[in-house]
Parts: structure tokens; C-alpha cells; sequence
């Protein structure tokens, strides 16, 4: 009966998520905890509950050379505290109906928590994820049974062509940068890993200087102060890790060909992009949205699929990160249609540097200014904005700034930031699949 309840307020709660509407502003408050600890609070009183993040720099990027020890610290958390073995954590937070998880990328680790504000169900929950993130418990024999699992995963991943082409991207992009090797590791980095590793590695980046607290729902700012510091006091003070160094990126246009069975071949465009809170980004942005990013309203799309029928979707995109994260054009083509395709995307990259009309620049403005409160009508959908925006430095307002920069960007500025970021003449050629190997001019041979 009581599972029951809880479901029943969840599925009001997400019905209610669907219906809320937009916050024409997002009105960030941020403080430090005593102990150093970065805090960003939104007031959304909209709907009973609140969800909490938990973000450090610990992301693969500070792997050094024992690959995936980053992803398997944060996904150990959780698994065990001196005071709850795993099953009975698994057993606690279904009890109360509240959220717990892990992510981890190349930049960051986050944990959230997610609850309904009743004190009966938030006060415990609060209480057991401050336990599970602060006193993280790494049992040799449970890091031994994640280590066969993660084998296993890193193992089927050889069959997934999307998967291998990615990671050889970063790989042929960054080359030893700390960006370059994939999240989860490799099988080979992996076995290695011990208990002692992941502890230390945790006791290292888990620490107070390294941490931001992102809080958004309805609870008072005094109750987002009690939260924060009830939530990284037991977080030894620590230090921040050393900023990364920067990529150096391609100076010479580059090809590389992955043979792989498949009836289809992987193609991708890239080179460096930007980092986050480049001044150049919103003009990169809102010319993506052109190029590729806007589905059957892109250039590319139109070019390659609607009057070729070479595939069935093709995207672009830029993914900014602490130092700049890349530029990239995907597909998946027929083995045969590969030249032909490589051919039509780098056309219209070309063409699209050149110029576009104003009328299409217009509807894709129209487009994102007009569809931009979607993009934060919801807690969660608020928070990653928020916890993105403490994380990587960006100006408070900058949910505030985003449509109206999109609304005063013009051609020629676009343009501009185009033709000094990308460069079409030193960009990375990548396919995987069995189709021949491009050579220079964009055939096979």
C-alpha cells in the first residue's frame, strides 16, 4: 500500500513536469559552504520536491594512465557505507521512493538525489544519499564483481560500430590529451584496477575544493544552506586538480579508414570545436542549428538525405568542454555510397562557410528564441542548465542571455566565427565499416 502512494505522487509529479510552465527567468543564488564548496540554489516552488547534485572534477580525464578509474569510482558509490550493505541501500531508497544515481563524463562526476519534500520521505532520503556520497565504501570483492561486468560491456562494445567509431575519434583527435581515451577505459586498463586505487582516487577528487552543490525545487534558501553544508561537511577540504592542458588539434586534413563487417559504414567529419563560455559560441551555435543540428531543417539533411537519399539522418555538433571539446558531422551510409556522401558533407560544409540565405537564418532564429522555454520546463532540465553553468564558470545570467543573444546574432556574424573556428582544409576524414578507404580527393580505392 504504501509503494503504492508513492507511486501514485510520482506519476502526479511527472504528469505535472509535462504541464509546467516555463520560467521566464531562472533566478540562480549561489554561496560557498563553510568548508569551500561551491553552492548554486533555484527556488521552484512549482511542484513538492527537489533534486540535488553532487559534481566534482573527477571526470576520465583525470584517468592519468589507469583508464576507466574515474568511471569506476563513481559508479561504486552506492555500492556500500559503513553502515548499509549494498542490497539494504538498494532496499532504503526504493522504501522512501526517493532517486539516487551516478554519471560520470570526461570533464566531471556528478551524483544526484531527487525527492519529494515531505519531510517524512526527504529528511531519511537526504540523510542516507549525504551517507552514500560522503562515505563511500570500495569492498574488493564487489569492486572484483563491477570489474567482470564492466569486461563483459567493454567487450560487447567491439561489436558496436557507433561505439568503436567514437572512441577512435577522440583517440585520432586528441591523441595523448587527457580527452583522448574512452570514459569506461579499455578491458586491458581496466583488469588492473584495484580497491586501493579507486579509494585513493576517490579521497583525492571527492573533496570539498573540488565540489559544487547544484539544488533545485521547493525548499527555502535557508533549507538549500542547511542542505549544502549538512552535505559536504563530512568532504575532507582537499584541493582542486590542475587545469587541463590545452588540445593542439589537426593542422593538415587526415584520414583514417577502420575496416569492420557491416553492411553500412561510419563516417565522421571533426576537429576541435570551442570550450565551454567561448565568446564565439553562440554565433557557432546558431550556425549549427543551420548546418546540422535542426533535423529535417539542416542544410546537411537536406543536401545528403532529401535530394541524394544517401542516409537516413546526418547531424552536426559542437560539444564544448573544459578546453574545447569537437566539431563534428556524422553519419552512417550503404558501404558503396561512401565516396558519394564524404563528397555532398564536405560541399556543403564548404558552401555553408561561404554563406546562406538570410530567410533560413531567420527561421532557424525563430526557431530556437521561440522554442528556447522549453529547454527549461522542468526541475531536472533546470538543474543540468544550472549545475552546467556553476561548473564551467559561465555568467549567472546566461539562461537569460542565451535567446537574446540568438535574436542579435546576424549573418555576418555568424559567418565570421564560422570562418575562423572551423577549417574544412585540416578536418579529420574517419569511417569504419566495409566499404574502401578514402584517399585525398574523396574517392575509394
Amino acid at each position: 500500500m504504501k509503494q503504492s502512494i508513492y507511486r501514485s505522487l510520482w506519476l502526479s509529479i511527472l504528469m505535472g513536469l509535462f504541464s509546467l510552465q516555463a520560467q521566464a527567468t531562472v533566478d540562480i543564488q549561489t554561496w560557498q559552504t563553510a568548508n569551500g564548496a561551491k553552492v548554486l540554489y533555484v527556488h521552484a516552488p512549482e511542484l513538492p520536491m527537489v533534486d540535488i547534485e553532487l559534481r566534482f572534477d573527477a571526470g576520465s580525464a583525470r584517468d592519468g594512465n589507469q583508464h576507466g578509474l574515474a568511471s569506476m569510482t563513481a559508479n561504486m558509490i552506492g555500492t556500500q557505507t559503513p553502515n548499509w550493505a549494498e542490497n539494504a541501500l538498494a532496499e532504503k531508497f526504493s522504501a522512501l521512493g526517493v532517486q539516487f544515481g551516478q554519471s560520470v563524463g570526461k570533464d566531471s562526476a556528478s551524483l544526484s538525489f531527487r525527492s519529494l519534500t515531505r519531510s517524512d520521505i526527504l529528511n531519511p532520503g537526504f540523510d542516507l544519499f549525504v551517507e552514500v556520497a560522503t562515505q563511500a565504501q570500495f569492498n574488493p570483492m564487489i569492486v572484483e564483481r563491477e570489474k567482470a561486468r564492466l569486461t563483459v560491456a567493454l567487450k560487447q562494445k567491439q561489436s558496436r560500430p557507433r561505439a568503436l567509431i567514437q572512441d577512435a575519434l577522440w583517440a585520432e583527435i586528441y591523441g595523448d590529451h587527457p580527452y583522448s581515451h574512452p570514459v569506461s577505459g579499455q578491458v586491458e586498463t581496466v583488469d588492473k584496477i584495484t580497491a586501493k586505487q579507486l579509494k585513493d582516487f576517490y579521497h583525492q577528487y571527492y573533496v570539498a575544493e573540488n565540489a559544487q552543490v547544484t539544488l533545485v525545487g521547493a525548499v527555502s534558501r535557508e533549507e538549500a544552506q542547511q542542505m549544502a553544508e549538512q552535505l559536504t561537511r563530512p568532504l575532507a577540504s582537499g584541493k582542486a586538480p590542475e587545469p587541463l592542458p590545452q588540445p593542439s588539434g589537426l593542422t593538415v586534413a587526415t584520414q583514417k579508414h577502420i575496416p569492420f563487417k557491416a553492411t553500412q559504414t561510419q563516417y565522421r567529419l571533426a576537429q576541435l570545436g570551442v570550450k565551454r563560455g567561448d565568446p564565439d559560441y553562440y554565433a557557432l551555435f546558431l550556425g549549427n542549428h543551420l548546418l546540422g543540428g535542426s533535423g529535417f531543417g539542416s542544410l546537411l539533411m537536406e543536401e545528403v538525405r532529401e535530394k541524394r537519399g544517401l542516409v537516413y539522418g546526418v547531424s552536426s555538433g559542437f560539444y564544448p568542454m573544459k578546453v574545447p571539446g569537437p566539431f563534428l558531422i556524422g553519419l552512417s551510409t550503404k558501404n558503396a555510397s561512401l565516396a558519394k556522401a564524404d563528397q555532398v558533407v564536405k560541399a556543403t560544409l564548404g558552401d555553408f562557410i561561404k554563406g546562406f540565405s538570410d530567410e533560413k537564418l531567420a527561421a532557424i532564429k525563430s526557431n530556437l528564441v521561440g522554442g528556447f522555454p522549453l529547454r527549461i520546463d522542468s526541475n531536472a532540465k533546470i538543474l543540468g542548465y544550472v549545475s552546467m553553468i556553476g561548473f564551467y564558470d559561465l555568467p549567472l545570467d546566461y539562461l537569460e542571455q542565451f535567446p537574446a543573444k540568438m535574436a542579435s546574432l546576424d549573418k555576418g556574424t555568424v559567418l565570421a566565427a564560422w570562418q575562423k573556428r572551423i577549417h574544412p582544409d585540416a578536418m579529420l576524414t574517419l569511417t569504419l565499416g566495409m566499404s574502401q578507404a578514402l584517399d585525398a580527393s574523396g574517392d575509394t580505392n
